[in-house]
């Protein structure tokens, strides 16, 4: 550090007066002093000087606010703490760019390691590890309540783990009472797309990232996330309950959202997936861009819901299963007023998976029926996936839904699902409308010529942020999108880390991935092929574990 910041940050903050008391109350979070970096610690803005040392000085001394004014801040090392009181670090700037964090060229770490504690507020400001495709940088923070995440850019591109990549960020809580809020999260930088972990050993990481640990609440909403390498939020392990609301997710390999559980949800989002006209700045193919894959690992959970989404494939690889893809894990769930536009071929809907032979975990407790409701399915594209699947799940329901497609597509197709109901459903396709295999369906309603609504495409979100050269670039949709990526790197003896077949979803087996359509006088199907829904997920004892730290 340089000797100011040295005489300043280490003194003792103690000795700083800060601002007014009036300032030190943010988002329910209260400190007892407010104080600007550059002018109250000595902070070099400029990027030359470290600032980590005085930062972590300010936690030890705790109920401290630093707002950082807009400039580049070099973080050289690792600032890890346990038992995090009431203390923050919040950019200035008009927007989280202004503001930003840095460390050495190709640098693989987290900058910041919480464990622990009450009220942690990181606000306004970006993580950027540039565009060198070497190494990567992300915040590991948890709290045992009142964590919140807020406006956050990781900037830069996202190489594969050989090459330095660790998660972006994994906001746990540890109390079963506590709450973390993440809002405004962007991430949709470019990524190293690689094979999966079990083909050539070597995978991206999640851009979110949770674990056993995490015992409370999340809530993650108003985010943008996109061109993850392998899954944007991966949650399977987490007991606690996982939130998603008003987010967009765009062109995620694997899936977008790996969640599942009595209280958990996803509501108000939008999932876009055209990987043929994702950015060419990515390295890799696509495999397998699901949307939802959920699922609850060894809890073998029921409940929890998907609500008010849109979901729309436009062009995808051939081993994209579904858009929503309810594994054997899960239990009874819900899937209402949402909309889904199937163009790309091959692709089903939603597909609900036996909970008799789970590929992702534990048979699901009981009860095990679906309810669809008011759910509209549009599209032209063929594919021998129908458009719904459902597989021995007794007292499914679907009902006020709609189904208009084209092309080579059967409607709904129920195998080994007795007692289940489909009413006042519209079912206008160019393939069999219902196809039941060894499932006992009571229909009522059902119309076969009207149109259904279509997903919206005016949804986005206000994330724009600079890219390597300050430019910014726009998705298909309409959506401005940073080229910002984000990765976490820990410490092996501290660190969550993803093996390396954890971090895709599992291939299922040969008689689980085929759904064919039974000829007339054929009862049974078997589930989608290898070549169409081979997704390969964590197993959950080797997903990113976390070695033991002071608090664990």
């Amino acid at each position: 550090m340089s000797a100011t910041a040295a005489a300043v940050g280490l003194a003792g903050v103690g000795a700083m007066t800060g601002s007014a008391a009036a300032d030190a109350d943010q988002h329910g979070i209260s400190f007892d002093r407010v104080v600007d970096a550059v002018d109250d610690l000595g902070l070099d803005p400029d990027g030359d000087e470290p600032i980590d040392s005085a930062l972590d000085e300010t936690i030890e001394e705790g109920n401290v606010l630093i707002e950082f004014p807009p400039g580049t801040y070099y973080w050289e090392d690792t600032v890890a703490e346990s038992n995090v009181n009431n203390w923050g670090i919040r950019g200035l700037g008009d927007h989280p760019t202004d503001v930003r964090f840095v460390s050495d060229d190709g640098a693989s770490k987290f900058l910041l390691k919480t464990r622990g504690g009450e009220g942690i507020l990181v606000e306004n400001l970006a993580i950027d590890y540039g565009f060198d495709r070497s190494g990567s940088l992300g915040l590991m923070l948890k709290a045992h309540d009142n964590l919140l995440v807020r406006d956050v850019h990781f900037v830069g591109f996202k190489p594969t783990q050989d090459d330095g990549a660790v998660e972006n960020l994994s906001p746990q809580a540890l109390d079963p009472d506590g709450r973390v809020v993440v809002d405004g999260l962007v991430c949709t930088g470019p990524t190293d797309i690689a094979p999966h972990g079990h083909l050539e050993g070597d995978v991206n990481t999640s851009r979110v990232w949770l674990g056993s640990k995490h015992v409370g609440e999340l809530l993650v909403r108003n985010s943008h996330i996109e061109n993850a390498g392998t899954n944007a939020i991966y949650a399977r392990e987490s007991a606690g309950d996982v939130k998603i609301e008003d987010s967009l997710f765009v062109n995620n390999n694997q899936t977008s959202l790996r969640i599942g559980g009595s209280g958990s949800y996803v509501q108000g989002c939008r999932f876009v997936v055209d990987t043929d006209n994702a950015t060419e700045e990515n390295e890799g193919e696509f495999i397998n861009p699901h949307a939802i894959t959920w699922e609850t690992g060894e809890r073998g959970e029921t409940g929890g819901y998907i609500a008010d989404c849109d979901f729309i494939y436009k062009s995808a690889p051939a081993k994209t299963a579904a858009a929503v893809w309810v594994d054997g894990s899960a239990g009874e769930m819900a899937i209402r007023d949402s909309r889904f536009r199937i163009d790309a071929d091959g692709v089903a809907a939603i597909r609900v998976d036996d909970p008799r032979d789970p590929r992702l975990g534990e048979t699901a407790s009981k009860p095990w029926g679906v309810t669809l409701e008011n759910v509209s399915i549009t599209g032209s594209s063929s594919g021998s996936h129908p458009a719904v699947f459902i597989n021995n799940r007794d007292g499914s329901t679907i009902r006020d839904s709609c189904l208009q497609l084209t092309g080579n597509r059967e409607g709904i197709y129920l195998r080994n699902s007795d007692d289940s109901v489909i009413e006042n459903t519209n079912l206008n396709v160019d393939g069999e409308t219902t196809i039941f295999a060894g499932s006992d369906v009571s229909t009522s309603g059902i119309t076969n010529s009207e149109s259904c609504p279509v997903p919206d495409d005016s949804f986005s979100i206000d994330d724009e942020a600079e890219t390597d050269d300050e430019t910014e670039t726009e998705t298909d949709d309409e959506t401005e999108t940073e080229t910002d990526d984000e990765t976490e790197t820990e410490t092996d003896d501290e660190t969550e880390t993803e093996t390396d077949d954890e971090a895709e979803t599992e291939t299922p087996t040969d008689d689980e991935a085929e759904i064919e359509t039974p000829a007339d006088d054929e009862t049974e199907t078997e589930t989608p092929a290898d070549d169409e829904a081979e997704t390969e997920t964590p197993a959950d004892d080797e997903a990113e574990t976390e070695t033991p730290a002071d608090d664990e």
